[in-house]
C-alpha cells in the first residue's frame, strides 16, 4: 500500500531514470503539504484560542488588583509549524498592583478588625468570634491564590469548560509553572504560563527564520513526526521538544550554508537545495558526527559551536550527571540551556543514525528499491490516510470554487459587453 502522501505508484522506468535523492525530495515536499494545517483546522484552533482568551479575561480583568491582562499564543500555534496533535501554548501577561504596607487585600489583620467592628458579632462568645474570623480569613486566602491556581479553578467550574475538559493539571513546582488541560471534543492539549517573554520572542524569531530559510519548514514537519512516532518528542520524558529541534535544524542549515559558500556551491548543484540530501546530512551530523560530550551550539551571529567546558560556559552547559546531553544556547537567554531536560539525547542520536543508514540503503549504490523511500523511516498511520482523503476533498472544493469564480467573472464581462 502506498503511503498517504503519494498519489500514485511510479513506473519502474521512472524509478530508474530519476535520481533517488530527487525522489526523496519530492516525498518530503508532499509529506509537508499533507501535514500542514488545513484552513478548517486553523479555524478550530482559533476558536479555542478565542475561548481561552475570553476565560482568562473574565477571570482576571474584573480583579481590582490586576492592572493589565493580555493573552498571546506562541510556539507551533504561532509559527504554524504544527502537527494535528500539536499543543496550543499560551502566555498570559499579568500585571498586578503592588501590595500596600498592611499586606494588601485579604491580610489576616484586616480580617480581624472587620470581625471586631462587625455589629453582628456583638454578644457572641469568644469561640464563635474566632470561628467567624477564621472563615473570613479562609475566604480572603482563596482570593490570594496564585494566578495559576485561580485559572485552574476557573476552568474547573466555568460552565463553558467544566464539561469539556478531559484532563486538567496545575503544575507549579517547575522552572516555568503552567496550567495543562485537554479540550475533550477536539482532543487538543493546551498549556498556559504567566509572564514569560522568551516564548513570544522565540515565535517571532522562528517566523523570521522561516522566511530566510525555506528548507526549515519541510524539514521541521518531517523531523517532528519522526520523533513523535518514536515517543521522543516530549521534553518532560527526556525527549527533544519543538524549540530544541528547530534550533538544531537552524544550526545545521547555518553551518551547511557556510560550508557551501566556502566551497563555492551555494545555490548551485542539486544536492545544495535538495531536501533529501539535507535530511540525510542532518541525520549524519546529529546521529554520528556531532560530539555531544564536548560541544555546545549557538545560532547567534550566523551560528557557531563552543566548548562546553569553556570559561563562562561550563557552569551552564556542562552537566556531570548527563554528559551526553545536547548543550543548546537559548538565543534570548545565553546562560540558559534549551537541551538540559532532554536526557534521552543518546537514544535520539542513535535513532538518527539508524534512519540515516536506512535512507542510504535506498538512495546509494547498491540501491534497495522501494516504492516510498520516506515511508522506510516514517510509518504511515490511519490518521494520515484520513487526512489524505480530507486533503483531496479540500483540493477538489478549492478547484470548483476557482472555476465557479472564473465563470462568474466571464458572465459579468459578457453582461457589461
Amino acid at each position: 500500500q502506498l503511503p498517504p502522501w503519494m498519489d500514485r505508484p511510479h513506473s519502474v522506468k521512472y524509478h530508474r531514470n530519476i535520481p533517488r535523492l530527487v525522489l526523496l525530495h519530492d516525498e518530503i515536499v508532499d509529506f509537508a503539504n499533507l501535514m500542514a494545517p488545513r484552513p478548517d483546522e486553523l479555524e478550530t484552533r482559533q476558536q479555542l484560542v478565542n475561548k481561552v482568551t475570553k476565560l482568562v479575561k473574565e477571570t482576571f480583568e474584573n480583579d481590582d488588583c490586576v492592572v493589565k491582562c493580555e493573552v498571546q499564543v506562541f510556539g507551533s500555534q504561532a509559527t504554524k509549524l504544527l502537527l494535528p496533535t500539536s499543543d496550543i501554548d499560551f502566555v498570559v501577561q499579568l500585571v498586578e498592583k503592588e501590595e500596600d504596607s498592611n499586606g494588601g487585600h485579604g491580610s489576616r489583620e484586616s480580617s480581624n478588625t472587620t470581625t471586631i467592628n462587625n455589629p453582628n458579632s456583638q454578644g457572641l462568645s469568644e469561640k464563635q468570634k474566632q470561628q467567624i474570623e477564621m472563615d473570613e480569613y479562609n475566604i480572603q486566602k482563596e482570593l490570594k491564590l496564585s494566578p495559576l491556581a485561580r485559572l485552574g479553578e476557573a476552568l474547573r467550574h466555568h460552565p463553558d469548560w467544566k464539561n469539556q475538559l478531559s484532563y486538567l493539571e496545575v503544575v507549579e513546582n517547575t522552572r516555568v509553572p503552567i496550567v495543562k488541560f485537554t479540550h475533550g471534543p477536539t482532543n487538543i492539549n493546551m498549556d498556559i504560563c504567566f509572564n514569560q517573554e522568551t516564548g513570544l520572542l522565540a515565535a517571532d524569531l522562528m517566523k523570521r527564520l522561516l522566511d530566510a530559510m525555506p528548507p526549515l519548514k519541510p524539514l521541521t514537519f518531517v523531523l517532528k513526526y519522526f520523533l513523535a512516532a518514536r515517543g521522543l518528542n516530549e521534553p518532560y520524558t527526556g525527549g527533544c521538544g519543538s524549540f530544541l529541534l528547530q534550533l538544531m535544524i537552524v544550526s545545521f542549515l547555518q553551518h551547511r550554508e557556510r560550508h557551501s559558500l566556502q566551497h563555492g556551491s551555494s545555490g548551485g548543484g542539486g544536492d545544495t537545495m535538495n531536501l533529501g540530501s539535507m535530511l540525510l546530512e542532518f541525520f549524519e551530523l546529529y546521529g554520528m558526527d556531532f560530539n555531544y560530550l564536548t560541544t555546545g551550539i549557538s545560532i547567534r551571529s550566523d551560528g557557531f559551536y563552543f566548548p562546553k567546558g569553556a570559561k563562562g560556559k561550563k557552569e551552564h552547559f556542562f552537566h556531570s550527571t548527563r554528559l551526553f546531553s545536547l548543550a543548546m544556547e537559548n538565543p534570548f537567554e545565553i546562560t540558559s540551556d534549551v537541551g538540559q531536560t532532554s536526557y534521552r539525547m543518546q537514544l535520539i542520536a542513535k535513532s538518527f543514525e539508524t534512519a540515516m543508514r536506512v535512507l542510504l540503503s535506498h538512495t546509494a549504490e547498491p540501491v534497495i528499491y522501494t516504492e516510498s523511500i520516506l515511508a522506510s523511516i516514517l510509518p504511515p498511520t490511519e490518521e494520515m490516510f484520513q487526512r489524505a482523503t480530507m486533503y483531496k476533498v479540500y483540493k477538489i472544493e478549492r478547484q470548483l470554487k476557482q472555476r465557479s469564480g472564473r465563470k462568474n467573472d466571464n458572465d459579468n464581462r459578457k453582461r457589461k459587453a
